[in-house]
């Protein structure tokens, strides 16, 4: 027969024998948890340059910046001969459409965002190519085409993070960017709006 001591350890060791095989195992591997880029206030995240899938010799992608979609009221015009890519804009787009005169950077910017192409061309640029490329673009729902001030290249295209330089004219380039870029793979903000906000697009 067990003493009172000896039933004592016994319980002891029967308690602890059930503790231990309740307790949760813990793996000697740590776990990893994956890292989530979490949206800025403006509902939008960082993001890496596209690849060029265009098949478009000479196109340049760049990363995207949550803060180049907020909303501004004043915007400084960026130094060089280049439309931006991209950047804060007015909260207000440009229509798009042709125009011969220049049109405000901040709008242009939110129509890109919008998956709009936007064409510059140089201010002194001859007057037949302003008139092959206003027919080259003209019932494009989703290309705003304008002079830009600065520039010095023959013609520039541009969507949201994506750029292409042409240099002399004709260039069968220009059509095939539109093709591509047109409401392409670069818009951030698909089904948005060209239209019913700023400006008077040529007829």
């Amino acid at each position: 027969m067990f003493s009172k001591m000896s039933r004592m350890v016994l319980f002891v060791f029967i308690i602890m024998t059930m503790l231990t095989a309740c307790a949760p195992s813990v793996s000697s591997t740590p776990e990893i948890v994956q890292a989530t880029a979490m949206p800025a206030a403006n509902g939008f995240q960082d993001k890496t340059a596209l690849p060029n899938d265009s098949g478009i010799e000479g196109v340049q992608t760049f990363p995207d910046k949550a803060a180049y979609h907020d909303h501004v009221q004043t915007l400084n015009v960026p130094e060089g001969e280049m439309p931006p890519v991209f950047g804060a804009h007015f909260s207000a787009w440009q229509n798009c459409g042709i125009y011969d005169q220049l049109v405000e950077l901040g709008s242009a910017l939110h129509s890109m965002e919008h998956g709009a192409v936007w064409l510059t061309y140089r201010p002194d640029l001859d007057a037949k190519d302003v008139s092959d490329l206003q027919a080259l673009v003209r019932g494009h729902a989703y290309v705003l085409m304008s002079p830009y001030a600065s520039q010095v290249k023959s013609v520039v295209l541009t969507a949201w993070g994506v750029q292409l330089v042409i240099d002399s004219l004709p260039d069968d380039r220009i059509a095939k960017f539109i093709a591509y870029y047109e409401q392409g793979p670069q818009n951030p903000e698909p089904g948005a709006p060209c239209s019913g906000a700023v400006g008077a697009p040529l007829p």
